[in-house]
């Protein structure tokens, strides 16, 4: 009887050595270095040294929205929309919820959200990634836009 009771200790005790090293080891794993992100400012002055006035992006908005998710091709005529298109069918898209390069910082410098996530375009230096109060996408609230494949005219 003693025997086996002293085999569940040294198991148990196994068990609880393996679990603080997996533990361990997830915590070193997800120590990596932050990277840190331009400034907008700093973004913003390298999109504007690039004087493009004519471009077309591919963009799409995630939020508690008609059509979230769909993610179109903005064509873009001296720092002006000029059309938008579905990419999925390439039919003409009417209504104004997409946004210039130009646009989106604006929307980076005045906002009044309780917070912003942004990455950036390291070419570029354009918004890819806006994330307004990411807190709120649960509800109607939160918007996210992502911004890529920016196609100089």
């Amino acid at each position: 009887m003693f025997n086996s009771q002293l085999k569940m200790v040294r198991v148990r005790d196994m068990i609880k050595l393996y679990l603080m090293i997996f533990v361990f080891l997830c915590c070193i794993a997800c120590n990596k270095e932050q990277v840190s992100e331009p400034d907008p400012q700093t973004s913003y002055e390298l999109w504007r040294s690039q004087n493009l006035h004519d471009y077309s992006i591919d963009q799409s908005r995630m939020c508690f929205c008609i059509n979230a998710g769909e993610l179109v091709r903005i064509t873009v005529r001296s720092d002006t929309i000029y059309g938008v298109i579905k990419i999925s069918d390439t039919s003409i898209v009417t209504y104004p919820i997409y946004f210039t390069v130009d646009s989106l910082f604006g929307i980076i410098r005045n906002s009044k959200a309780d917070s912003l996530v942004t990455r950036y375009n390291t070419q570029y230096g354009y918004p890819e990634f806006l994330d307004i109060d990411p807190q709120l996408h649960p509800v109607d609230g939160g918007v996210l836009y992502k911004t890529s494949n920016l196609q100089i005219l």
